[in-house]
C-alpha cells in the first residue's frame, strides 16, 4: 500500500510537470534548474528530513517513495512531449485539430511510449525507496523485517524479505504490462511491429516507383 500510494502520487505529479514544462519555454526556464538540482539528490538523503517534517508515520514513507518515483516519470514525460514531431502537429492543424484537440490527440499519444517507459522504471524505484523508508522508524513492512532480522542474525528471514521484494517487483511489472496491453492493445505488440515494418516496406516501394 505504501509503494502504491507513493507511486501514484509521484507518477501523477511527474506526468503533469513534465507535460507543463515541455510546452511554454518560460516555465521551463524557471522550473528546470530547480528540478535538475533536486534530481541529483538521492531519495535516501531525504530520510532524516522526511522524519523531521512528517514524523515516523506513513506520511514520511509515502513522501519518500513519491519523491523517488517523480523524477524518472518527469524526465521521460518531458522528453517525450518535447520531441513530438512538429510535422504531426502541422498535419493535425491542417485537418482542423487545434488547441486542446491537437494536445490530446497528437502530443500525448506521441509522447505515450516515453511516459510508459518512465512509469515502468519507476515501479522498481518505488520498491527500492520503500525498503529505505521502512528502515527508518517503521513498525512493519518488508524493510522492517530485513532490519530486525539483521539485528538478531536471522539470515533466513532476511532472504525471505529479499524474495518477497523480488516477487512484488515481478508481479507489479507483470500487472503493469497487462494493464498497458489492455488499455492500449496496439502498444508494444510484435504484431503491431510487424505491421509497421510491412507498411514501411510498402511505402518505400511506392516511393521508388
Amino acid at each position: 500500500m505504501r509503494a502504491a500510494i507513493g507511486f501514484l502520487g509521484g507518477a501523477a505529479l511527474g506526468v503533469a510537470l513534465g507535460v507543463a514544462m515541455a510546452q511554454p519555454p518560460l516555465l521551463h526556464g524557471i522550473i528546470n534548474p530547480l528540478v535538475q538540482m533536486f534530481r541529483a539528490v538521492p531519495s535516501l538523503a531525504f530520510v532524516p528530513l522526511a522524519i523531521f517534517w512528517f514524523g515516523i508515520g506513513e506520511t514520511s514513507k509515502i513522501f519518500l517513495i513519491a519523491w523517488g518515483v517523480f523524477f524518472p516519470v518527469w524526465v521521460n514525460t518531458y522528453i517525450g512531449v518535447r520531441d513530438v514531431s512538429p510535422l504531426l502537429g502541422r498535419t493535425a492543424a491542417s485537418l482542423g485539430a487545434r488547441g486542446w484537440r491537437n494536445f490530446a490527440y497528437v502530443v500525448i499519444p506521441g509522447a505515450l511510449p516515453f511516459i510508459i517507459a518512465g512509469l515502468r522504471v519507476s515501479l522498481s524505484v518505488a520498491l527500492v525507496v520503500l525498503v529505505a523508508a521502512e528502515l527508518a522508524g517503521a513498525a512493519f513492512g518488508v524493510g522492517y523485517l530485513i532490519q530486525m532480522s539483521q539485528q538478531v542474525f536471522r539470515v533466513d528471514q532476511m532472504f525471505v524479505g529479499l524474495i518477497v521484494l523480488g516477487a512484488m517487483g515481478f508481479v507489479a511489472d507483470l500487472l503493469f504490462e497487462r494493464a498497458v496491453r489492455r488499455l492500449l492493445p496496439w502498444y508494444g505488440t510484435e504484431q503491431a511491429g510487424q505491421k509497421g515494418s510491412q507498411i514501411e516496406r510498402a511505402s518505400g516501394r511506392l516511393i521508388t516507383k
